[in-house]
C-alpha cells in the first residue's frame, strides 16, 4: 500500500513538472517567437576599406572590413556580399552615424559572440531604421568614383589657387580633385579615403569653419597629411587652428605659397627635403 502510494506521488509529481516545462516553453515561445537571428547594437571605431579591379573584369574586388565595440567586446567584422549599391550607401551612412545594427543568425550568435573576428554579409548591417535605406539615392547622388589610389583632395573655394595647385601636384605624379563647397569634397572623401594622400584646406569657408571639416577628415583617417591654408595676417584665426592641432602630426597650419608647394608634397608625402 505505501509502496503504491509513493509510486503514485512520484508519477503526479513527474507529471507536474513536465507539465511546468511545457507551459514555460509554449509562453516563451508565444512571447519571443522562433529564434531565427539576434540583433546587435554596436559603435564603428574604424573602416578598412580597399577596392580594386581584377584583369579582364569590370567588378571590383573589394576588402572590406570594420573595427566595432559591442556589448560583446571589441571585433573586426570582415563584410562579404555583393550587394555593391547597398555598400556605398551603408558606407556613407556609417560615415555620419557610428551606430548601427548587425544581424547575427541564432545559430552563429555564440559564435560572434566569442570571436574577435567575424564575417558577415553587408546586407546583415543596417541603421536603427532600415527604411532609411533607400536604393534611389545612390542613384541620384553617386560621386565621382576614382580610379587609383594617388589623388590630393584640395577644397578652396578659389578655383584659381584650386587649379594652380593641383598643377604643382600633378607635375609630382599626383591627379587631384578639387571642390569649392567643402560638404561635396567631404562626401567624396568619405566613401574613397583610401584614395586620398594628402588634403589641402582653404581655412576660410563661406557658412562654415575649417575646424568641422579637419575634425571629420581626421575622424575617417586621423594619418591622412592635411595642409590648411591659413595666413599670418589673420593672427586670431592662425592662432586658433595651431594652438588647437598642435598635438596632431598630420596636420599642417601654414601659408600655401605656391613656389614652395612642391618643397611641401615632398616633406609632407615623400618624406625628403630634397
Amino acid at each position: 500500500m505505501v509502496d503504491s502510494l509513493l509510486r503514485y506521488k512520484l508519477s503526479n509529481s513527474k507529471e507536474l513538472s513536465m507539465r511546468i516545462l511545457s507551459f514555460v516553453f509554449l509562453m516563451s515561445f508565444l512571447f519571443t517567437g522562433p529564434l531565427s537571428a539576434q540583433d546587435f547594437i554596436v559603435d564603428l571605431v574604424e573602416e578598412n576599406y580597399k577596392e580594386t579591379r581584377a584583369q579582364f573584369s569590370y567588378d571590383p574586388i573589394i576588402y572590406h572590413s570594420i573595427q566595432i565595440n559591442s556589448a560583446a567586446g571589441p571585433k573586426m567584422i570582415v563584410l562579404t556580399g555583393s550587394d555593391y549599391t547597398y555598400r556605398k550607401w551603408l558606407r556613407h551612412y556609417m560615415a555620419e552615424n557610428r551606430h548601427f545594427i548587425i544581424k547575427v543568425d541564432a545559430s552563429a550568435a555564440d559564435q560572434f559572440i566569442s570571436a574577435k573576428v567575424f564575417k558577415a554579409d553587408i546586407s546583415s548591417i543596417h541603421p536603427f531604421d532600415k527604411s532609411d535605406w533607400v536604393p534611389e539615392q545612390i542613384a541620384t547622388s553617386d560621386p565621382r568614383t576614382l580610379n587609383g589610389d594617388n589623388f590630393f583632395l584640395i577644397i578652396d573655394q578659389d578655383e584659381t589657387r584650386a587649379r594652380l595647385l593641383g598643377s604643382v601636384s600633378k607635375k609630382m605624379g599626383f591627379r587631384t580633385v578639387s571642390f569649392k563647397d567643402q560638404n561635396a569634397g567631404l562626401s567624396l572623401f568619405m566613401l574613397q579615403p583610401e584614395k586620398f594622400k594628402m588634403v589641402v584646406i582653404n581655412h576660410a569657408f563661406k557658412g562654415g569653419k575649417a575646424e568641422v571639416l579637419i575634425d571629420k577628415i581626421l575622424s575617417i583617417k586621423h594619418n591622412i597629411p592635411i595642409l590648411v591654408n591659413a595666413g599670418y595676417k589673420k593672427k586670431s584665426e592662425f592662432q586658433s587652428l595651431t594652438s588647437k592641432y598642435s598635438g596632431f602630426r598630420s596636420v599642417h597650419i601654414k601659408p600655401v605659397v605656391l613656389k614652395d608647394f612642391q618643397r611641401t608634397i615632398k616633406t609632407l608625402i615623400l618624406n625628403t627635403n630634397a
